[in-house]
């Protein structure tokens, strides 16, 4: 199962130096059975799209916890079905196993020109949170899409 793991720019520091995303379990995001239902006219990359989106969500939410640097991080690794388990949400996901960076196939992070705009959306987040529209609109940052990389193009992002 492909699962999107949302984390911060030292998340990713921890996975480049330890080689793996840990502790188990982690929390993240994936293409569910319950998202494919109620989603049943979308199509694979509209799913996938929509799992990336949470996971940014989430990373917003632990740049905020930890006072990160604001640029939202996900990375995308490929796990055993058997050790994920659905979490509540459409999207939302359990990884009972740490993931070595070996079976992490990507990582999508913003670009340096879009903390600006984090660091506003940080300040909604709460009234996001709460069910405000227009706060989620702005959370969203839409304007700002996250940047692919390989992982092995993290050093560089690092850098």
């Amino acid at each position: 199962m492909r699962i999107y793991v949302p984390t911060t720019v030292a998340g990713l520091a921890a996975l480049h130096a330890t080689g793996r995303l840990t502790p188990a379990p982690l929390p993240a995001h994936a293409v569910t059975p319950a998202l494919r239902r109620s989603w049943t006219d979308a199509d694979d990359e509209e799913l996938e799209y929509a799992v990336l989106m949470a996971a940014a969500y989430d990373s917003l939410r632990l740049i905020a916890a930890t006072s990160g640097e604001p640029r939202r991080v996900v990375v995308v690794a490929d796990v055993d079905d058997a050790d994920v388990t659905p979490s509540g949400d459409d999207t939302a996901v359990t990884v009972r196993a740490e993931v070595p960076i070996a079976r992490c196939s990507a990582v999508h992070v913003d670009d340096a020109d879009a903390e600006g705009e984090v660091v506003l959306a940080l300040g909604r987040l709460a009234d996001a949170d709460a069910g405000d529209e227009r706060a989620l609109a702005d959370v969203s940052l839409v304007a700002h899409e996250l940047m692919w990389f390989a992982t092995q193009e993290i050093p560089d992002l690092l850098g």
